[in-house]
């Protein structure tokens, strides 16, 4: 039995009659029919008598009509409030590294709450790294994060802006005189890096082995304020991208040689079905990105 079956059901009984049932609802008139055997066979009853005028209910069919009222009643009830549920624009679940989350979005927060004041984002901290398998598994809606070259074929993404990683190290240190650097010239250096999680820890671990090196990490903290402490008292270095610390007199920024592309991205998992509020924040980025050129 059907719901389908039951507002079929319903209909005829409205009419007594399937021809004009089958006008109301725009259904043939055979399927009309076989509605009713379906139903009757179902049950092992007679739900109408058949005359030359039209149907009349049997005692059961009678029963039957009054149930089937009281189910699809029921059923609407269900399906109305389940719809304003879902059309109430529940918050959207963000996940949002705190390096990149601190460069870029308190600007994209302001503008998307001009554009759409009535969505909500209920933000998660984590790494690049989590946050791509967190959006991937649909623990959340969406993720902004740092990545180079293509993603997995089950993401959809937006660019945001280009993002250069720079060393930080403090003016006391012998090679802050140095306008460029790479990798092998900091096989020594003490370092403190974002946690283990961040895209930035993973490209830095990773081309200090293109090198055969191991970088000399002290420890790893997701607190900017820790580590530029640390770097500001000459304790240890850093990898972070530009913009991210404060404007310091015992900071200085080296820029790194052959250093690739890296974007922050607005991802999404390309199979769930999207919430109200995730519809806008994928127009307005779309939007927000038409201006902006990558290359």
């Amino acid at each position: 039995m059907k719901l389908s079956q039951l507002r079929y059901f319903k209909t005829i009984c409205k009419y007594n009659n399937i021809t004009r049932a089958s006008n109301e609802l725009h259904v043939s008139q055979p399927s009309l029919s076989n509605v009713i055997k379906d139903l009757e066979d179902e049950f092992g009853v007679t739900l109408f008598y058949r005359l030359s005028k039209g149907l009349i209910l049997t005692k059961e069919g009678t029963l039957f009509l009054d149930k089937a009222s009281d189910i699809l009643e029921q059923a609407d009830a269900l399906i109305s409030e389940m719809t304003a549920m879902g059309n109430t624009n529940p918050a959207v679940n963000l996940g949002l590294p705190p390096m990149v989350g601190s460069l870029v979005f308190p600007d994209i927060l302001a503008n998307l709450q001009e554009a759409y004041p009535n969505t909500r984002l209920s933000i998660i901290e984590h790494g690049s790294l989590t946050n791509k398998s967190m959006v991937t598994d649909g623990t959340l809606d969406a993720a902004i994060i740092s990545s180079t070259g293509p993603l997995s074929s089950a993401l959809n993404y937006i660019d945001i802006c280009n993002l250069d990683v720079l060393f930080y190290t403090s003016i006391e240190n012998p090679i802050a005189c140095m306008t460029e650097i790479n990798f092998e010239q900091l096989r020594n250096i003490p370092l403190v890096l974002l946690n283990e999680d961040s895209f930035i820890t993973s490209f830095v671990v990773q081309h200090f082995r293109q090198y055969n090196l191991q970088p000399n990490i002290l420890f790893h903290t997701d607190q900017l304020h820790t580590i530029q402490k640390l770097v500001d008292n000459n304790t240890a270095s850093t990898f972070l991208y530009d913009g991210t610390l404060s404007p310091n007199e015992n900071i200085v920024s080296i820029s790194l040689s052959d250093c690739p592309n890296i974007r922050a991205r607005l991802i999404w998992n390309k199979n769930r079905k999207q919430k109200s509020g995730m519809k806008n924040l994928i127009n307005f980025m779309h939007n927000r990105s038409e201006s902006r050129q990558f290359s």
